[in-house]
């Protein structure tokens, strides 16, 4: 344990180098077939791109409301963030989210997801030759369809990020939580709420016009739940399976991913190119809340550890 604390306090030094707002930038939509579904994909390009990220949002919301947020006051994309520091940022709304329509069968699986960013991967990286592998960026339950990828698909990425990972979801994961979940048939297809949207949030470290707009921008592009069905699937993440270097990256205050029980899971990781950054003052949204420069530095480093 004291091993694990002195990687979280060394991780924690970052430099103050983006405190500015970025300028926004164009974004290019895109209309992608994959796995014989039709995606949005949105990219954010860098005037001179150094590196190339692909991001996966999580449960609830779609791409744009958590990686494109804009304030009339403020910039606060992680999209324009990352483009200011030379990344091209490319965000997929995964089946039934955003501007992406459910199947026919109206559930997503852990298994679909995956598999449609793996082919999302390859394609980027299409449009990317002279690059080397992508880094790969996974928020919440996007955390655990990028872990997926790296225990199945490792030569697709250079590197993986994991942040808000929910760890207490999958440690409530049981036999009877499984049969409960196979049991459903029909998508309950719920409405999206402010209750919902707003949920995550560290209010005193979060200016509320923040959240009014994320909340906002969450009901106009995600006004219908996504179901989810096949929790069982999850039962093949394994941290001894990682071999891909890691970043693992949440709020200190994140209900979902509590240091204590990220702790056992961080140090299983096989890959020894492996970092844990854990943000003060932060919940599950930390990249849109008050310590989102400190967040950003930290990624950054983090993908740029050694140049």
């Amino acid at each position: 344990m004291k091993k694990i604390l002195a990687i979280i306090l060394t991780s924690l030094c970052v430099n103050a180098v983006y405190a500015a707002s970025p300028a926004a930038k164009a974004l290019i939509q895109h209309r992608v077939e994959l796995n014989d579904h039709a995606f949005a994909v949105y990219e954010k390009r860098a005037e001179k791109t150094e590196d190339v990220l692909v991001l996966i949002h999580g449960r609830t919301i779609s791409a744009l409301p958590n990686f494109d947020l804009q304030l009339e006051s403020k910039n606060i994309s992680f999209m324009d963030a990352f483009g200011a520091r030379g990344f091209t940022v490319y965000a997929i709304d995964l089946r039934g989210f955003g501007n992406t329509p459910r199947d026919k069968t109206g559930w997503n699986t852990p298994e679909k997801a995956a598999g449609d960013v793996a082919k999302l991967l390859e394609w980027v990286a299409a449009r990317h030759p002279k690059k080397n592998k992508l880094s790969l960026f996974g928020y919440s339950l996007g955390s655990l369809h990028s872990q997926l990828i790296v225990q199945k698909n490792p030569e697709l990425v250079s590197e993986v990020i994991l942040f808000g990972y929910p760890i207490s979801s999958l440690n409530n994961i049981n036999q009877d939580a499984i049969r409960a979940d196979k049991a459903l048939v029909d998508p309950p297809r719920k409405s999206n709420s402010v209750e919902w949207s707003s949920d995550g949030f560290m209010t005193g470290q979060t200016p509320k016009a923040v959240i009014d707009a994320y909340v906002s921008a969450c009901l106009k592009h995600d006004p219908v739940l996504v179901n989810w069905k096949r929790i069982d699937q999850w039962q093949q993440l394994d941290p001894k399976k990682i071999n891909t270097p890691t970043l693992l990256i949440n709020g200190v205050h994140d209900p979902y991913a509590p240091v204590d029980q990220l702790a056992p899971f961080f140090s299983r990781i096989k890959s020894p190119d492996k970092a844990w950054i854990v943000i003060s003052k932060s919940g599950h949204n930390v990249h849109i809340e008050n310590e989102a420069t400190r967040w950003v530095n930290g990624v950054v480093n983090f993908l740029r550890r050694n140049r």
